[in-house]
């Protein structure tokens, strides 16, 4: 029924077929809100300490038992594995193609056994994870079929900006010696700098700063740091004005919000939010959407008591053994 093989480098025609698809996916799904792989995961090839495969899957036009009838691609699975054999998958069906057994077909010929000699299927990847945002009811039936464990879970909130359910936006005092900068646009090499320095003090696993970076280098906006009288970054927000279409409203994203632990707890990450959110207010948006982890409850306890709602929950699953909480 499919068809597959692993590649470093998607042959020309295989890389067109998979950016047509994961972009049919990517409008089908945004209204769900559900999994998408970035056009640039598509092109990309290894980088230093990670090993980059593509695996486009292939079946007969409109899956036809016809011999003469044409391959096309059905589905493609990206894979990313580091230096210590931790491997992070995304997968995507097209939608002309969903429900029609493809991803429990692959998962029957591949398996899931990290364990044999090179790892799974020869990728080296020793351990598995993939996020699956939305928790899509598919990948939940994959998964209970195939025993497969959530390990952790994050959750979307929203927030009116404006209309009859929007709470105002308070002016939070800042402690003394902290400022605001301004806004500037994500690629500025300041913005890098910025970003660096506050990773550096936030403490956070290898795997979570990996996710961000990788975040930052297919991603799109603008970014808010705070200094202090020392001429340190202490924390810095990461927002995409960009709109689009969530809950039949216009709505933007802030993408990031780090600290360095000793700016934590003063006010200054709930500053910066609130600067995100009136930018975002400003270029048209309606509502605000961020992704939080549930266990940090600083961060549950600031949106709350900024008016943010729960509405969706997304979901990790993991095979193997992994020493580092996931990263989102």
């Amino acid at each position: 029924m499919i068809s597959y093989q692993w590649c470093s480098e998607l042959e020309p025609g295989d890389r067109d077929e998979v950016l047509a698809l994961v972009g049919a996916a990517a409008e089908y799904d945004e209204e769900a809100g559900f999994s998408r792989v970035h056009p640039g995961d598509v092109t990309s090839t290894d980088r230093d300490g990670v090993r980059v495969l593509h695996l486009p899957i292939k079946a007969r036009r409109d899956l036809s038992a016809r011999e003469d009838a044409p391959l096309v691609v059905v589905a493609y699975l990206h894979l990313q594995v580091d230096s210590e054999g931790l491997g992070t998958a995304q997968f995507v069906v097209h939608p002309d193609y969903r429900s029609r057994g493809i991803a429990t077909t692959l998962v029957e010929e591949i398996g899931v056994d990290t364990t044999a000699e090179g790892g799974w299927e020869g990728t080296g990847a020793v351990a598995l994870r993939s996020w699956a945002y939305s928790t899509h009811p598919a990948s939940e039936r994959l998964t209970r079929r195939f025993g497969i464990s959530a390990v952790s879970r994050l959750w979307t909130l929203f927030r009116h900006l404006s209309g009859p359910f929007a709470a105002p936006l308070d002016e939070v005092s800042l402690p003394e010696g902290v400022t605001l900068g301004d806004a500037r646009p994500l690629g500025d090499p300041t913005v890098s700098k910025v970003i660096d320095e506050v990773l550096d003090a936030a403490s956070l696993v290898p795997a979570q700063r990996e996710r961000l970076a990788d975040e930052f280098r297919l991603g799109a906006g603008r970014v808010v740091a705070a200094g202090d009288s020392a001429g340190s970054n202490v924390g810095f927000v990461w927002f995409d004005p960009a709109v689009f279409t969530h809950l039949e409203l216009d709505a933007a994203s802030v993408k990031a919000l780090v600290l360095s632990g000793a700016a934590r707890g003063a006010g200054v990450g709930t500053a910066l939010l609130v600067r995100a959110l009136e930018a975002l207010r400003d270029e048209g948006a309606q509502i605000a959407l961020i992704r939080i982890d549930p266990d940090d409850e600083g961060a549950v306890r600031m949106c709350r008591l900024m008016a943010f709602e729960q509405e969706e929950e997304h979901s990790c699953y993991q095979v193997g053994e992994w020493y580092e909480v996931p990263s989102f």
